[in-house]
């Protein structure tokens, strides 16, 4: 006689249960079997799940092929996308390459630009040294329109690297006419602004930083600039001496220059005002007391100056004392530049300053101090637009990439910088870069 399985469940807890499942078969041969099996589930409510059904089994598996399906599909979808994209991409570098190529041809075989010394005679003036005056520039001042009592004081602005000297000069001509950045070593050679205060003409000359030199591989590497900052020293009527005061103490090196300045300009007999930059870091009470103490030990060296102003350029205090200041040392003498001259640097020049500024604020930190540019050509349009050939040289083909890289940015941002300063001058720039094998030259 054959019994009917019996099947018990328990379930009193919410937590993990063990479930046992007895199925007892006896035949009539007095032969009884008996199958236990144990297992354990893990539920996630209160309730026992409900018993298994073929149906969910084909829900299942249906839903499984579905996402595998649409996984394919946008795995297909996305791959399309990528090898459009990358086609895309070869097209326009295919366009850049024939663009060069173009630019190339145009400018070195069929030479179509007007070459800069057929646009701009030589001018003996631009290639003598700041402060010396030839035949052509006599005339150049003769031309000029004198007040009736014309006042003249040239003056150098000297002092350490990244004092501020740049930033102070063009504030006080009231034009970019040097490049600035936050990376010492930035003014190579010297650069001439001009300030004109009633009938008093400033001729302003900023200098390379100086550099104590200590070892032999400072004086290999900024030699040529602390000489060409002495060298200013003798074609000036006075010397302003830069120091940063945003470190908030003298540092050893500037004590080292400001003694080294004030003992040629007195071997000179020039009188010498020192400017303190940077004063809108001082702000807090802390910096304040470290100022005074800058100030203390600045004193103890007893340095014969003439006075000592404090300026800003980013807030634009102390920049009117300072004019004040120098105003007083003018002597009587013929104007060199027009009233509202800024530089005496002629069109290209100035164009290749403010194109190095342009560098400066667009290439990455190191790039801008590592290539040379000049300007080729200087064509002027029918349409009023001045097209500006630019040959760039640079030492690593990664730095030239770079430079192409961001071509699109430089050229918007060298048009507004140039039309803002050269107005109403429009500026078109093309530009051509190489690699120069052995390198480039620091001078």
């Amino acid at each position: 006689m054959h019994h009917m399985p019996t099947c018990t469940f328990s379930c009193t807890s919410p937590l993990p249960v063990l479930h046992t499942h007895t199925h007892t078969h006896t035949h009539t041969h007095t032969h009884t079997h008996t199958y236990t099996y144990t297992y354990t589930h893990k539920l996630t409510s209160l309730c026992h799940r409900p018993p298994f059904h073929p149906f969910c089994f084909l829900l299942a598996t249906y839903r499984m092929l579905t996402r595998s399906l649409v996984c394919r599909a946008s795995l297909q979808s996305r791959r399309r996308w990528e090898q459009r994209i990358v086609s895309v991409l070869s097209e326009n570098k295919e366009e850049g390459v024939d663009a060069v190529a173009k630019r190339f041809q145009r400018v070195y075989k069929e030479r179509r630009y007007t070459p800069v010394e057929e646009a701009f005679p030589p001018l003996a003036a631009a290639a003598a040294a700041p402060g010396l005056r030839s035949s052509a520039a006599k005339e150049s001042v003769e031309s000029v329109q004198q007040p009736a009592n014309p006042l003249v004081l040239r003056v150098a602005f000297l002092g350490p690297q990244n004092a501020g000297k740049t930033s102070l000069v063009n504030s006080m001509a009231l034009s970019n006419v040097g490049a600035v950045s936050n990376r010492y070593g930035s003014t190579k050679d010297w650069t001439k602004a001009v300030a004109t205060v009633h009938e008093t003409q400033l001729l302003l000359l900023d200098t390379p930083g100086i550099v104590p030199r200590d070892t032999q591989r400072v004086r290999r590497k900024f030699a040529s600039g602390t000489a060409k900052a002495y060298d200013a020293l003798f074609v000036s009527d006075l010397v302003v001496l830069a120091l940063p005061v945003g470190v908030g103490f003298v540092e050893k090196e500037h004590k080292v220059v400001a003694t080294e300045v004030v003992r040629r300009a007195a071997g000179r007999e020039l009188p010498v005002v020192i400017a303190m930059t940077m004063m809108d870091k001082v702000q807090t009470p802390w910096h304040r007391e470290l100022y005074f103490a800058m100030r203390t030990d600045l004193e103890s060296l007893g340095l014969p100056t003439a006075a000592t102003h404090e300026v800003s350029v980013k807030g634009g205090s102390g920049l009117v004392e300072l004019k004040d200041c120098l105003c007083q040392y003018a002597k009587p003498g013929a104007w060199e530049h027009y009233r509202r001259e800024a530089t005496d640097l002629n069109p290209p020049q100035r164009v290749a300053e403010l194109l190095r500024q342009t560098f400066m604020e667009l290439l990455p930190h190191e790039i801008p101090h590592c290539m040379r540019h000049r300007v080729l050509g200087w064509t002027r349009k029918e349409s009023g637009t001045t097209e500006v050939v630019v040959e760039a040289f640079f030492d690593r083909p990664a730095y030239m990439f770079t430079f192409y890289g961001k071509l699109e940015a430089i050229c918007l941002r060298a048009q507004q910088v140039t039309e803002r300063e050269l107005a109403p001058q429009r500026f078109r720039f093309v530009f051509q870069a190489f690699i120069a094998p052995g390198g480039l030259s620091n001078s």
